[in-house]
Formats: structure tokens, C-alpha cells, sequence
């Protein structure tokens, strides 16, 4: 309901005088004179007309006249509309309570005027601790939760004496979820008086849906991005193919954002991991579109060095310098050893192609080859790979073996003889359990065409990245152990009918899982001419060196970004009881194994500073395993949400720009709204409309009728 009132109502007092002019009409008023006349026959009708147009006009002026006087006194006592809310916005009562979410990420790191945002949200958040919520309880929530448990309300003469200055935190979660935790903590509480106050840049990815008010309370959002940012930032730095090889060709991969239709010039180096350059491109430029993206391929060529790191650098300044560079952490591939599991092959034997695949030269030339490659009936304790060519299903022993070898971070390569599926049913349940973990599906019995073609089903998949799709299609599959067209993993390559048939379907050929730490290569196979061509094919001995190969999944150089966890995993520390782990700052950490799920690990905790983490081999300063941790990519892409649009709007909402801005709109909202212009304006109306009727006087005198008398012409006509 609308709320008036007038400033001086004291002036009300005076309306009785708007009857002065009625008042004055009465007392003053003149009776009509009366004048002889011979005859009145022609002028009598006239005169009666006359008066009763003179009574209309009389009494209208004098209503306008007390119009006017009332509402000038109206004026006077100036009538305001009171703000209904607007004093909730000022108050601070005792029993007030509020929650600050202020917003820590990276992005927030943005100079605004050579002031980072995030020191400016700093001096918001003491500023209202100090003076607005002064009585208050307040809570702090910051982008990362805190590590001693969930934020309590608390004196903010408390939280002051204890503060110290804003840093950049990592973000795991959206901001809008650390909101939604502060407004669950104010509708726990009981209090008369609720804020939220949220304090960000309002950073688009922040906020992917709305986040919810607190009940009966009120929001209050600062945002502090500037509208035009000046930065560009580089989001992504990559060598493909994902595992170079030294001393052939490799390009480096960047990703760059920034303002739209601009352009930036950058370089690409390749160092050690103690900063020594190894290599250098020359000044790239890179071109931003109209959504602010650009991507760069550099050729580069690395050297033989096990660590390196891959960085690139814009060579302009701008407003937020810490994303300018960005670098990924590269290891060589070592050697992998591989176990045929079986004797060693004779040329005769079946297994003798995989063997040759693995290693062509048998030995002779290991210094040149990726892969150490033995036979035997049991995986070497060393092994990383094992491969297995499956004429019957592995017994319960060997299952569980191939098992937790694959599940400690192990390659399986897994051969099958087609129609094993006829006998997948007679076996114990329990075997078919553990081999369900290591294949795509259960086998299936299905219908095949006698000759069938290959094709790539995962086409960007880095396993086949290189190879001309059309060489696929000289691959002749007979027969293969159908699987279910929905496996668990990846579906490589696929064979198609090259006669199709009514009730012939498709079936796969090569298949992807990962089981805990390791990988599963499934093979519904084997490598015999009556099965298919695939021994004899110029793709059986890459394919099969690349699977082979450690994965990037386990590669002993992991990238990670600040806030994630860094684990090592890998059979070959299966019998350390701790590793040492090295961090940026040189500090020594000795982290203890533990076994989870069978597998050893070594969980170091989450990286909370980028730079690189050296796990260091044991009795020694070599380093084992390294892990480089980055800077959010995410916080470089400076895209906003208008705050308004963040939450449900409503009169319990306000955005500010700062806390000066929100003190200057708060006092307003609590301020009269004057309402005094209409009756101003009424009385510059009625002022018109008097000073008409007035001249309305003259012009509405009766025209005598003696004009119309014959013989009266030249006299003076009566009014």
C-alpha cells in the first residue's frame, strides 16, 4: 500500500482560506442597476440569456479560484511519498546478521586502475565489518571453503583483529554454490535483520544458474569488473602428438583469449625443468576472432631431454598479467617392458608376429627401441605391458593376476580366439565376474558376414591420430567374439559386413577400457590368416607399439591445476613405503603408501601453489615423477554476468558498484519522495485557466439586439 504524508502538515491548517474567494463573492457582490426604458419587448429575452451565461462563468472562475488557493497550500505542506523499505536498508539493528561471500579467484587478480579487484574487495569486506554491520554477527565465505570447517557467524570486531589480506584461492566449486551455502546458513539462523552480501567481478563461469535468496533477507551485490577489460591470456599449451618423440617433428598447440578482433604477439620455448633453454620459436602472432579466441600450431623439434617444459608468452603487457604465460610439463616416453605371456614364439607359431611387432629387430638393437619385450608363463615383476593370447579363457589364477596387474597400473593386450563366446556361459560365475572387469561386455553369439571390413569408430582418439583412415580398409576380418554394440570403454575399430545381409550386423575389433590405474586393450581376435589379415598389415606393428606404450593417463609427468589433488601411482613403487616429494619452494615432504582398492598409491594432498612438484627417487635427488601445477585456465576468460541477473529479482535486492555507491543508494532509498510537482503544476493549470475565463468576459458580451432595430442605427447599443 502506498505510503503519503505531507512535510508540513501544519500548512493543512490554512485550506479554509481557499473559501476567501467565494467569501469575497458574497460580500461584495453589486445588484444590477435598474434603468427606465419605454419598452422592453425586444431587449427582455436578451438580458435573461445574458445573466444566466454570467452566473456560469461567475461560478467557474471562482472555483478555479479556490482550486488555485488550495493547492498552493497543498504545495506548501509538500506531500511525500514515504519508501516502505527503504529504511531496512539503513537500519542496523542489534539483532542483524549478514553473510559475505567475496569472490578470491584468480580472475579477481585484474587491475582496475593499477588496484587488482581482489584488493578491493578486501577493503569492501573491512569497510563493512567496520561501519554497516558494526552490531552484527557476520560470516566470511571465500571461493575455497574453509579447511576448519564450515563458516559460523561471529562478531566482526573479532574477524578484523584477526584479518589479513585477501589472496587468490583456486575455485573447485562455482561461486554461486558458496552463495547458496551462506543464504542455507542465514534461513538456519533467527534474526529479525538478514544480508547477503556477495562481492565478485560476476565472472560468467561463476555463475551457472541462479543462486537462491535467503528468506526474509535482504541482497546486496557488489560487482567490480570494469566494463571494458584490457587483457588477453593464454588458456592452453599442448605438443602434439600428446607423446613426442625426440628428434622428429612436433607442434605445439596454444589457445589464446582475450578482447575480440585483437591481435598479440607471443613466443614458444621449450626448457628444463630447472629453466635451461633447450629450444625457441621465433614471434608468433596470434589473431584473436570475434569471440575473442585465437589457436596457434607451432612447428617445433625437441631434443632428447626426459623433462621439458613446453611455454608460451604474450609479448604485451596488460591488466592481468599472471595468465601472459603458461607452460606444459612434457617427459619423453621411457622404455616400456613387455611380457608375451606364453613361450618364447618359433616362427611357426601364432604368436610370432606379435612378437616380431613388438620388437622387429628381436633384441638385437634395444638402445633404438621403445619396448623390452620378454616371454614367459608369469608377467615380470618389472613388466609395465602384458600380452596374452587368449585360445581358451584364463583360469581363476590367472585372472585374478591379469587382474590386479592391470588394476596396479598394468597395460593388458588381450587376444581372444572367436568363438569362445559358445563357452562363456559354462563357466563359474565368479571367474565371469572378474572377466567382466577386464572386457568391454559379456560375449554375445551373433551372425557374421565371411568377409568384413574395418573402420575407424573413434576418430579423434590420439591412438590412431596419424594414420590415413583409408589404410583400414585393407584389414579382412573372418570372425571375431562379438561384444555388445554399448561396451564399457572405448569402441576403436569397428568391422562392417562387406556383403551385407539381412540379420548381419556390425561387430567391434578393438576396444579400450580403463580398469582403476591401468588399461585394457581387447583384441576380438587372433592374429591367424583364418581369422584375418591384421598379422600381415602395415598398421599391426604401430598400433601394437602404441598400445604398448604408457599412456598419458599414467605417464610420470602429470599436469594438474592449483586446487587439485596430486596422487602417484605406478608398479614400479609398489615396494617403497614413502616417496619424498619436493615442491616449488624446495620444501621436503615425505609422503607414506597407502592401498586403496589394491593399488599402492602415494596421495600427497592438493596442490595449493603452481609450480612444479618433484617426487625424487628413493636414496636419491633424481626425480621419479614430476607434477606441474597451473593456474585456472577458466579464470582468464573475463566474460560477465550482470549481477542483476545472478538471482531472482525483487525489492530485497540492490547492486552496487562499490560501498560508496551502496551507502549513496541506500540513503536515497530511505529518503520522502517529493510529491509536491503535480500540485505545482495544477496551480500553473488553474493560473491558465482564471486568467481565460477572465478574458472570457469580454468576448462572451451579448451583441444588443436594438443593432436589429430599424431606425436605432448609430445609437448606442445595451449590454
Amino acid at each position: 500500500m502506498p505510503n503519503f504524508s505531507f512535510l508540513f502538515s501544519g500548512a493543512l491548517l490554512a485550506l479554509p482560506l481557499a473559501a476567501l474567494p467565494v467569501i469575497l463573492h458574497l460580500l461584495f457582490r453589486r445588484k444590477s442597476p435598474v434603468v427606465m426604458f419605454s419598452t422592453i419587448r425586444f431587449i427582455q429575452a436578451s438580458v435573461q440569456r445574458t445573466a444566466a451565461r454570467k452566473r456560469v462563468q461567475k461560478w467557474l472562475l471562482l472555483a478555479c479560484r479556490v482550486l488555485v488557493l488550495a493547492m498552493l497550500i497543498f504545495a506548501v505542506a509538500q506531500l511525500v511519498h514515504l519508501p516502505t523499505a527503504g529504511g531496512a536498508w539503513t537500519s542496523s539493528k542489534k539483532s542483524a546478521i549478514a553473510t559475505i561471500v567475496v569472490d578470491t579467484s584468480y580472475s579477481m587478480q585484474l587491475q582496475d586502475h593499477q588496484e587488482p579487484l581482489l584488493h578491493k574487495a578486501d577493503a569492501a569486506v573491512r569497510e563493512l565489518l567496520a561501519e554497516r554491520f558494526a552490531n552484527a554477527k557476520v560470516a566470511i565465505f571465500r571461493s575455497l571453503p574453509s579447511a576448519s570447517g564450515p563458516e559460523r557467524l561471529t562478531a566482526p570486531g573479532a574477524i578484523l583483529a584477526e584479518w589479513t589480506q585477501l589472496a587468490p584461492q583456486a575455485n573447485p566449486r562455482p561461486l554461486v554454490d558458496r552463495i547458496a551455502a551462506a543464504a542455507d546458513l542465514l534461513d538456519r539462523e533467527q534474526s529479525d535483520d538478514k544480508w547477503l552480501v556477495v562481492i565478485s567481478d560476476f565472472q560468467k563461469h561463476e555463475f551457472p544458474s541462479q543462486f537462491p535468496k535467503p528468506k526474509g533477507g535482504h541482497v546486496v551485490m557488489i560487482d567490480m569488473h570494469p566494463d571494458d577489460p584490457r587483457s588477453a591470456g593464454i588458456t592452453r599449451v599442448a605438443i602434439d602428438p600428446p607423446q613426442p618423440t625426440p628428434g622428429t617433428g612436433s607442434e605445439a598447440v596454444i589457445d589464446v583469449i582475450g578482447k575480440p578482433n585483437t591481435s598479440h604477439p607471443l613466443t614458444v620455448s621449450a626448457t628444463t625443468a630447472a629453466g635451461a633453454k633447450l629450444a625457441e620459436t621465433g614471434v608468433q602472432i596470434a589473431s584473436l576472432d570475434s569471440g575473442g579466441h585465437a589457436r596457434l600450431r607451432v612447428p617445433l623439434h625437441l631434443p632428447a631431454q626426459p623433462w621439458m617444459l613446453l611455454k608460451a608468452a604474450l609479448a604485451d603487457e596488460d591488466d592481468m598479467p599472471w595468465d601472459n604465460s603458461r607452460a606444459q610439463l612434457i617427459q619423453t616416453p621411457p622404455r616400456q617392458k613387455v611380457t608375451l605371456l606364453g613361450p618364447k614364439p618359433t616362427p611357426d607359431s601364432m604368436a610370432f608376429p606379435v612378437w616380431l611387432a613388438l620388437d622387429p629387430s628381436e633384441g638385437t638393437h634395444p638402445e633404438t627401441w621403445s619396448l623390452a619385450v620378454k616371454a614367459g608363463n608369469t608377467i615380470a615383476p618389472d613388466a609395465n605391458v602384458a600380452v596374452l593370447l587368449a585360445e581358451d579363457w584364463p583360469d581363476d589364477a590367472r585372472t585374478n593376476r591379469l587382474l590386479n596387474f592391470v588394476r596396479g597400473g598394468g597395460t593388458l593386450i588381450f587376444f581372444l580366439r572367436p568363438g569362445l563366446e559358445q563357452t562363456w556361459a559354462k563357466l563359474p560365475l565368479a571367474r565371469r565376474t572378474e572377466l567382466l572387469v577386464l572386457l568391454p561386455s559379456p560375449p554375445m553369439t551373433r551372425t557374421m558376414a565371411a568377409v568384413n571390413t574395418v573402420s575407424v569408430s573413434a576418430e579423434a582418439d590420439p591412438l590412431l591420430s596419424g594414420f590415413a583412415r583409408d589404410k583400414f580398409d585393407d584389414i579382412v576380418v573372418r570372425r571375431v567374439v562379438p561384444f555388445s554394440a554399448d561396451p564399457q570403454g572405448t569402441l576403436l575399430l569397428n568391422c562392417f559386413p562387406k556383403d551385407p545381409r539381412p540379420g548381419m550386423e556390425a561387430a567391434g575389433l578393438l576396444y579400450r577400457r580403463a580398469v582403476a590405474a591401468g588399461t585394457v586393450y581387447t583384441i576380438a581376435t587372433l592374429p591367424d590368416r583364418q581369422y584375418t589379415n591384421l598379422e600381415f598389415h602395415p598398421l599391426f606393428l604401430p598400433l601394437l607399439v602404441r598400445m604398448s606404450q604408457r599412456s598419458l593417463a599414467r605417464s610420470a609427468a602429470q599436469n594438474v591445476e592449483i586446487g587439485q589433488p596430486i596422487t602417484l601411482i605406478g608398479r614400479q613403487f609398489d615396494n617403497q613405503p614413502s616417496m619424498t616429494m619436493q615442491g616449488p619452494q624446495n620444501d621436503m615432504t615425505v609422503v607414506k603408501a597407502q592401498r586403496i582398492n589394491g593399488v599402492v598409491q602415494f596421495p600427497f594432498g592438493v596442490a595449493t601453489a603452481p609450480g612444479l612438484y618433484t617426487w625424487l627417487q628413493p636414496g636419491s635427488n633424481e626425480p621419479a615423477a614430476m607434477t606441474h601445477v597451473q593456474l585456472p585456465a577458466t579464470e582468464s576468460e573475463l566474460f560477465y554476468t550482470p549481477a542483476a541477473l545472478t538471482t531472482a529479482p525483487g525489492d530485497d535486492v540492490m547492486v552496487a558498484r562499490s560501498v560508496a555507491e551502496l551507502k549513496a543508494r541506500s540513503a536515497k532509498l530511505s529518503e520522502a519522495e517529493p510529491m509536491w510537482q503535480m500540485s505545482i503544476a495544477l496551480v500553473l493549470l488553474l493560473l491558465c485557466a482564471e486568467a481565460l475565463m477572465g478574458s472570457l468576459s469580454r468576448l462572451w458580451k451579448p451583441i444588443s439586439l436594438r443593432a436589429f432595430v430599424p431606425g436605432t442605427k448609430g445609437e448606442t447599443a445595451l449590454g
